[in-house]
């Protein structure tokens, strides 16, 4: 008889795939909001599961986002009672479907969240704030993976190219001499990476 080593046995592993196995399956059939929206993406075309899940992924992350966000922005959301996962296709003389646009909603939504961002600039720079902000900016980039510092920097990098654009243009009172500034440390940035 082999001596025991102490570790789980194959028999006790065994008892745990299956008590795990049997814990999943009891809260997959006791959902009654499961079972339904299983029975309706089963009434769904074949073909038309793809962009519906895809719709509904785009959703639950946004609804997230809203959640994690509220408390900076101000907006939260609620389930659209009234909504559609299909648009009326009226164009039928050529065939060709009319490809829908991005949503108002979300444009809107995005629109004010920046705006409310941007009126939180001059506070960012006020006596005892600024340090306050650049130690918890400093810890947040130093905790953040690479693909997040890609995406930072890649937003101060838009930032900076829509404030020469404004500037270009004559577009408001901006202190063109900080504009200037700025642009030159995007320079300096450019020619790093």
């Amino acid at each position: 008889m082999p001596a025991d080593t102490g570790g789980p046995s194959g028999l006790d592993a065994l008892q745990t795939l299956l008590a795990t196995a049997r814990g999943l399956l009891t809260d997959l059939t006791t959902d009654p909001l499961l079972e339904r929206i299983l029975g309706a993406f089963r009434m769904l075309p074949e073909s038309d599961r793809e962009p519906i899940l895809r719709i509904l992924e785009k959703d639950a992350a946004w609804r997230r986002i809203v959640e994690e966000t509220s408390g900076a922005t101000g907006i939260t959301v609620c389930p659209n009672p009234h909504a559609s996962l299909y648009v009326h296709v009226l164009d039928q003389v050529t065939g060709e479907l009319l490809a829908p646009g991005p949503l108002q909603r979300d444009g809107d939504v995005i629109r004010f969240g920046i705006e409310t961002f941007v009126r939180l600039f001059p506070l960012f720079f006020q006596e005892g704030v600024h340090a306050q902000w650049t130690a918890a900016a400093r810890e947040i980039v130093r905790a953040s993976d690479a693909e997040i510092r890609g995406f930072a920097a890649r937003l101060a990098r838009e930032v900076l190219a829509l404030l020469d654009e404004a500037v270009a243009e004559g577009a408001g009172a901006a202190d063109e001499g900080h504009v200037a500034k700025v642009s030159g440390l995007e320079q300096r940035h450019r020619s790093k990476g």
